[in-house]
């Protein structure tokens, strides 16, 4: 009996060990393995395998495999990656998802020292890089990115070096830490984990850290208070050189961009030289970020004009000429010529007047206080201050900048920005009368009926001045052919007619054009598909669209919009889009088409899109006989227009109008004032006639998904009559 017990206990005894010693070889930071690898495996993440991490194991919602990237640029930073391919936080999720990435374990081999490069991780207590000797839970090295400063260095990749030499051949894993929930650069960037093999390879690595620090860092800043100009006034070093960083982290490096750089894909910001200060750097910053900077400190001179170039700035953002003792703000100047979208991020040349201060010791501050908590635009964009100006020096500037403008040969599709600069320039109150011929009145669009057409009283209300002196306006062209007699043009075939007219003086030239419809019979509508590339024959009723050079805006030539490119099912080169009249989202607005006469079927069409658009047909005596709205906006499943999302595409509505053939009517276009967002309205192609009524129970528009970009089709249908 007592042998059996004894051969039992010797039995458990056994397995007890048995078990404590499979126990001890899972203790690795949970990633114990019968194999260990020789080097770290896939420390520069070059090796990607169907979307999944490989050699890096991940825990909680962080370091989304979507974030392994070869983005050349994060956040408007150049990423200084090595080979293809890193991981970049922001990319990889929402800044606030916090977790952990593991990598497999490795025999450490080499000189026992490891490099990597790690960027942002703002907040070292709560993002960092350790590394774990398997079989024990306490780091043997803790590595934070104490560089980054989130205005001069934020994204960047910093080369660090690990000295981890008194554990070779011992088995270590890394595992990297991201307990930030904030959205302040509160994330890791990462690429290249290395083991070095000799001392050559660690001394290469702490000089690239070194250079890296030089070079994105902070620069020395010396300033001369008696000199009466400031340093980098235009930017255009690259960087900050010769600016102070006052507060926050919204005015920092990566907001010094090439004025080459678009925005919206295709608006051009019209700045000086090679760089200027972007404070949103299309969407890289976050428009919550607030902060301010100040110039080099200079003795005011000149007469004490100071002019420099001012975009966005909707609201809490600002610049002002402040006193160098005392901080006072002196004189502060808001962006008041702020206007979406017509000049919404386009820098705009203003002037200011500080002849009460000169000889006074001052400095300019750029300031962000918006933090977007009161909506959009929360940021500033500014380029090429020039202080100290004399009057005389401010007269050639404000010719300078006109001129310009006025040869400027690139515009948008999206939005006839050049036009509304043209104008903005053309009606800024300028400090010293302005030395240069410009229009101050223009000629507005005509619809005729075809014959030969006198088209002297067109231009009888438009006006031209040099300074203070008027100037006559004359017809020169039509369609670009110069014209012997401007009071019988023949327009005897029914289309658009580009009327060009202008004024000369002193070897100086204006000119400026308006749009002629010639209409050859009225069953149609003048411009119903907006082919003159304006709104000619259409008039604003409501709504306050503001003419540009006599032209109503909203008219573009755009068939894609967002950088997705989806489709507007555009008809022709224009179409009516409502983001482009430069009217509020929440306001509304409306268009009155000319009378035409019912013929034919007595059937209707035109295209709507967006989450406003309404039209109403009336009698000539303004009697309302239909109201229609669209219907197919969904704002869902985005971008996908085969997934049952619509936006801004526009589809085609036919309307049964068979009661009233015969009579004369006009239709209105609306733009509803709606409560949320997408309240904007899209229009074109109305075609008033056809011969037999549309089959639209069997006809359709196709456009290409912007999800998959395969093609879609829109059916047709029949409008219902909300009246």
């Amino acid at each position: 009996m007592k042998k059996s017990i004894l051969k039992l206990l010797s039995t458990l005894l056994i397995l007890c060990m048995v078990f404590s010693l499979a126990a001890c070889g899972e203790s690795a930071g949970e990633t114990g393995s019968a194999e260990v690898a020789e080097d770290i495996v896939n420390g520069d993440f070059e090796e990607i395998s169907e979307g999944q991490w490989v050699g890096w194991t991940r825990h909680d919602a962080a370091f989304n495999f979507r974030g392994v990237t070869n983005q050349e640029k994060v956040g408007g930073v150049v990423m200084e990656k090595t080979g293809e391919y890193y991981f970049a936080g922001t990319v990889g999720g929402n800044p606030p998802m916090r977790g952990t990435l593991t990598s497999d374990v490795f025999k450490l081999g080499g000189n026992g020292f490891i490099t990597f490069k790690m960027g942002a991780g703002k907040d070292t207590e709560k993002v960092y890089v350790e590394f774990f000797e398997e079989g024990n839970d306490t780091p043997i090295a803790h590595v934070v990115n104490e560089d980054c400063d989130g205005v001069y260095i934020t994204e960047h990749l910093l080369t660090k070096v690990v000295d981890l030499s008194a554990y070779v051949g011992k088995n270590i894993y890394i595992v990297v830490t991201d307990n930030d929930d904030g959205s302040d650069l509160s994330y890791v960037n990462l690429d290249v984990f290395k083991v070095c093999q000799n001392d050559d390879e660690v001394a290469a690595a702490q000089a690239e850290y070194a250079r890296q620090i030089e070079e994105f860092g902070p620069k020395p800043f010396v300033e001369d208070e008696t000199s009466n100009e400031i340093q980098n006034p235009g930017f255009e070093s690259g960087d900050l050189s010769g600016w102070v960083i006052l507060d926050g982290t919204a005015l920092s490096r990566a907001a010094i961009v090439p004025t080459t750089q678009y925005y919206w894909t295709d608006r051009a910001v019209y700045g000086e030289g090679e760089y200027y200060l972007d404070g949103s750097n299309n969407g890289a910053i976050q428009e919550s970020l607030t902060g301010a900077i100040r110039s080099s400190k200079f003795t005011l001179g000149g007469d004490g004009y100071i002019s420099f170039m001012i975009g966005s700035g909707n609201g809490g953002s600002y610049v002002a000429l402040c006193d160098a003792n005392t901080d006072e703000e002196l004189i502060k100047m808001e962006n008041e010529y702020f206007s979406d979208p017509a000049l919404a991020l386009t820098l705009l040349r203003v002037y200011m007047d500080g002849s009460e201060y000169v000889g006074r010791v001052v400095y300019l501050k750029v300031v962000d206080a918006n933090d977007g908590s009161s909506g959009g635009f929360a940021f500033i964009n500014v380029d090429d201050f020039r202080v100290s100006l004399t009057r005389d020096e401010v007269a050639a500037l404000q010719v300078e900048q006109m001129e310009k403008i006025q040869n400027e040969t690139y515009t948008s599709a999206s939005y006839d920005d050049l036009t509304s600069l043209r104008n903005y320039y053309s009606s800024y109150p300028y400090l010293v009368p302005l030395e240069s011929l410009t229009f101050t009145a223009y000629a507005e669009n005509q619809v005729v009926d075809c014959g030969t057409v006198d088209l002297t009283a067109f231009v009888a209300d438009a006006s031209a001045a040099y300074g203070e002196e008027t100037v006559d306006v004359v017809i020169t062209k039509v369609n670009g052919e110069d014209v012997a007699d401007a009071s019988a043009v023949d327009m005897s075939e029914p289309g658009f007619y580009t009327v060009t007219y202008g004024a000369e003086l002193n070897g100086k030239t204006a000119e400026a054009s308006f749009t002629v419809v010639a209409m050859a019979d009225h069953s149609s509508i003048a411009n119903g598909g907006f082919e003159s590339g304006n709104l000619a024959g259409w008039t604003n009723e409501s709504g306050n669209l503001a003419p540009v050079e006599g032209q109503l805006p909203g008219v573009i030539s755009a068939e894609t919009y967002w950088g997705e490119e989806l489709p507007y099912n555009q008809v022709g080169d224009f179409h009516l889009d409502g983001w482009a009249t430069g009217i509020p989202e929440p306001e509304g607005w409306t268009l009155r088409s000319t009378n035409f006469v019912l013929g034919g079927s007595g059937f209707i069409s035109l295209r709507m899109g967006g989450n406003a658009a309404a039209v109403h047909v009336y009698l000539a005596d303004g009697t309302e006989i239909g109201f229609y709205r669209q219907t197919r906006f969904a704002d869902q499943n985005f971008p996908s227009l085969a997934a049952g999302g619509s936006w801004a595409d526009m589809g085609t509505y036919v309307i049964d109008l068979t009661d009233y053939i015969g009579q004369e009517l006009y239709i209105v276009l609306e733009d509803e004032v709606i409560e949320g967002g997408w309240a904007q309205a899209f229009f074109d192609e109305v075609v008033t006639f056809y011969e037999e009524a549309p089959d639209y129970a069997n006809l359709f528009d196709t456009v290409k998904d912007g999800a998959t970009t395969d093609t879609v089709d829109i059916p047709w249908q029949l409008a219902v009559n909300l009246k």
